[in-house]
């Protein structure tokens, strides 16, 4: 992101552990020290994941340490046989075993408040490297560690994320953030209902962007996020760059951005109902409720969100919002016709001044030539005036859903967004 030309320090990750390489377990120690790291000015050029073997931790942790001044290692610090950092990093720094008294203490402590002696095999826990400074962890049984030569960090950390999160908050981000000369600061835009491709043609190109900020483009099936990220001596100079960025391109594009940074699309519409007094009632096909999921997600919900009905089949349509049965016959479920119906319905008798409906087809089978895998017709209706969209998705059930609800909840953001111009 930011190269070591820029006088910004760089750092790598590094994630031990046969769990990670194996994909039994998803690795989100190295995303959270990622984003912890940028925020003390640390830029991370690389995230490496390694399995529990000597010969591969000892190459991979050379080669970080080779290209960069600060190296994070997380995992391998237990008690069981497969743990191996300890061992492996003491021998890559010449570094002999003695026993830290805190340690001994504290493990001594933490198993007579279980009732239980020390196990034999956690007793190891308490030998460190003579040549490491001990992070001590008040979380969990294994201490970190900081390994440092040539004016070159190694820190090590537990591998379970409570440990993890523990220790970089004690001792890491206090000890680079008041070294720190610079600072790397971040704002995501998230976009929805448009493809990658059209809404950079929207934007257009982005060396006027990259006067003020660096500039990545994420794109997911729920839509792109863009990030913006600025380095500066001061927090004030650098949200100055990243607003006249983010104004840049919310001129281009502000009707497809619906919020920033941790803001979500199910708040955005909360924010919006509260804001005009207005309740919501859904009726869900094909999401099975997964729109009022994600609604109810959010708290004080209940202020705005009043109903929802997962209408499966034709019958629930047609007993518990009243589509007509000739609708049912002569369209089908899926169908502009039967969504329309489905959220005058749901409006109507739950007494809302919103109604929001899904019906599709998500997938795999159920398709047709007339009405393929995916098709998917989504309605609002308040009472002036009702609407419906059509979509075909073309992704897996579980994608196809998602992509449903969030078209849903985006259709509704738009309702207001165009009342307001």
């Amino acid at each position: 992101m930011f190269p070591k030309e820029s006088g910004v320090r760089q750092a790598e990750i590094v994630a031990i552990g046969n769990e990670v390489v194996s994909g039994l377990i998803q690795d989100s120690n190295s995303s959270f020290l990622s984003l912890r790291l940028q925020s003390v000015g640390v830029n991370v050029t690389r995230m490496t994941a390694v399995g529990d073997d000597e010969t591969s931790i000892r190459a991979v942790v050379q080669g970080a340490l080779g290209r960069v001044d600060i190296v994070v290692v997380t995992g391998g610090l237990g008690a069981t046989h497969d743990d191996i950092t300890k061992t492996v990093l003491a021998d890559m720094f010449d570094s002999g075993f003695k026993k830290d008294e805190q340690v001994a203490k504290f493990l001594q402590s933490f198993f007579e408040a279980k009732g239980r002696e020390v196990p034999a095999s956690v007793k190891t826990q308490w030998e460190v490297p003579i040549a490491a400074k001990v992070l001590h962890n008040e979380k969990g049984t294994a201490p970190g560690l900081l390994f440092e030569r040539d004016g070159k960090k190694l820190y090590a950390l537990p591998g379970v994320p409570l440990e993890m999160e523990y220790l970089f908050d004690k001792y890491l981000q206090p000890e680079l953030a008041s070294s720190s000369e610079f600072g790397i600061w971040h704002r995501v835009l998230h976009t929805t209902g448009i493809s990658e491709a059209d809404l950079w043609t929207r934007i257009g190109p982005v060396a006027p962007l990259e006067e003020f900020v660096t500039v990545a483009s994420l794109p997911s099936h729920l839509g792109v996020r863009i990030r913006l990220s600025a380095m500066d001596k001061k927090t004030e100079d650098a949200g100055a760059r990243l607003q006249a960025a983010e104004n840049r391109v919310r001129s281009k594009i502000d009707d497809c951005i619906f919020g920033t940074d941790d803001e979500t699309l199910e708040g955005k519409i909360g924010e919006l109902l509260l804001q005009n007094k207005q309740t919501l009632a859904v009726a869900e096909s094909c999401t099975g409720g997964l729109i009022g999921h994600r609604l109810t997600g959010i708290s004080g919900s209940s202020e705005y969100f009043l109903e929802g009905a997962v209408t499966y089949s034709n019958q629930a349509k047609h007993r518990r919002l009243g589509v007509e049965e000739e609708l049912l016959d002569q369209y089908g479920a899926v169908s502009r016709e039967v969504a329309l119906a489905m959220a005058e319905g749901i409006r109507k008798t739950a007494g809302a001044d919103f109604g929001l409906a899904v019906t599709g087809i998500a997938g795999p089978t159920g398709g047709s030539a007339q009405k393929p895998v995916g098709l998917t017709f989504i309605a609002v209706s308040d009472a002036n005036q009702s609407e419906c969209q059509e979509f075909v998705f073309h992704q897996d059930r579980g994608r196809n859903k998602e992509r449903a609800a969030q078209a849903a909840l985006n259709l509704l953001r738009l309702r207001f967004v165009n009342e307001c111009r």
